[in-house]
């Protein structure tokens, strides 16, 4: 049962990411995506939070919270990866700045793809990444779609406006299925209660929160906007390493499951939070 649940929650993420960044490509130009990349404060502050503080986040935590290494190996692959397709969906909630939200988590996706390679063995002494591995699946599920949208669009004008919504309804649903599937999760969430693995999570998710709204600048939708894209984690990435470094170590997988949950919950309450304040 738990690897059809598990099936089912890969298929339904995989739709969902899918449908989310071709339907923004549909909705969007290439000017469209660019524009918010022309804003130096908000690019800059982008990465410095995702590939700088947040990393360095899971660095302290890891050697002051007494938890197992291979929670601990988890907690700092979530810190490094960045460009989660959810916070697009997030954002949007939140009536945030879609596009520039779009645009940051293109450039993320690109950034993560470089930066594991180089990062990861630092920050985890021992571990190789396979660069090719990792970057495969973020192309084909990223990427590809975003562009394959972006040429609809410009191409086929009215054609992309029929599709969107279509994608706008299947992402909307299959982002309730993996809510739905991943309650099937809470009891491995439940268990590490008392780990220290719960309060490092949260750690990394507030601290996501606070320096995206702190550091996104005078306009209130990009602050939402950075501050959810940078709380939630491109977990999907973090799968592939996890899968591909340490098959023999279940935990960290482990370990990232409950963060994609925690941090599903978080992100989404905060977003509707942002919209009630809005």
């Amino acid at each position: 049962m738990n690897e059809i649940i598990s099936s089912l929650s890969s298929a339904f993420t995989l739709a969902f990411v899918i449908t989310s960044m071709f339907g923004l490509g549909l909705g969007m130009t290439v000017q469209d995506l660019l524009a918010p990349l022309r804003n130096v404060r908000l690019l800059l502050s982008a990465m410095a939070i995702n590939f700088v503080l947040l990393p360095g986040v899971a660095w302290i935590l890891v050697r002051s919270l007494p938890f197992e290494p291979d929670l601990k190996v988890g907690l700092i692959l979530m810190s490094a990866v960045a460009g989660s397709p959810l916070a697009i969906k997030a954002v949007q909630l939140a009536r945030g700045d879609v596009v520039a939200a779009g645009s940051l988590v293109t450039l993320q996706v690109i950034a993560t793809v470089f930066y594991l390679p180089f990062a990861l063995p630092l920050l985890i002494p021992g571990i190789a990444v396979n660069t090719v591995a990792l970057a495969m699946p973020l192309f084909l599920q990223v990427l590809l779609p975003l562009g394959a949208g972006l040429l609809m669009n410009v191409r086929y004008d009215e054609e992309a406006d029929m599709t969107r919504p279509i994608m706008t309804e299947i992402s909307n649903i299959s982002l309730a299925m993996i809510l739905v599937l991943n309650l099937s999760n809470v009891p491995w969430v439940v268990g590490l209660i008392g780990t220290g693995a719960i309060a490092g999570i949260l750690a990394i998710i507030c601290a996501g929160l606070a320096a995206g709204y702190l550091l996104g600048g005078p306009n209130l939708r990009t602050r939402k906007t950075l501050a959810l894209g940078s709380a939630h984690r491109n977990y999907p990435a973090g799968f592939v390493i996890a899968q591909g470094s340490f098959t023999d170590q279940p935990d960290v997988f482990l370990m990232l499951l409950a963060a994609s949950l925690v941090s599903m919950i978080v992100v989404l309450i905060a977003a509707g939070e942002f919209r009630r304040r809005t």
